[in-house]
Formats: C-alpha cells, sequence, structure tokens
C-alpha cells in the first residue's frame, strides 16, 4: 500500500508491504535480492518526478 500524505512543503510517501508465501518464506534472501531492488527505483523515479515539478 502506498500513502501519500501532503505536509507543509511537500508530500511524505509512506509504504506498507507484505512480503508473504511459500517462494518469499523458502527464500527470502533471494527474494530480497529480486524485488528490492525494484522498490528502490520506483521510489527513485517518483522522487525525480517529484522534484521536476518543483
Amino acid at each position: 500500500m502506498w500513502n501519500f500524505i501532503k505536509v507543509k512543503g511537500g508530500v511524505i510517501v509512506r509504504t506498507e508491504e507484505s512480503w508473504t508465501g511459500d517462494q518469499i518464506e523458502t527464500d527470502p534472501a533471494t527474494a530480497i535480492t529480486y524485488l528490492a531492488p525494484g522498490l528502490d527505483a520506483w521510489l527513485a523515479d517518483l522522487k525525480a518526478a517529484a522534484e521536476a515539478r518543483s
């Protein structure tokens, strides 16, 4: 879940994640290796888009 909270001077973005299921629970290190960079890239793109508007 992505939460966007308007605050004075900008917006706070918070995420809530649930990494459950057989594949994640069986091999969490591999799951993190592949899933975390995608989240990092998404946040970097969000940050770049937001900063381009200011």
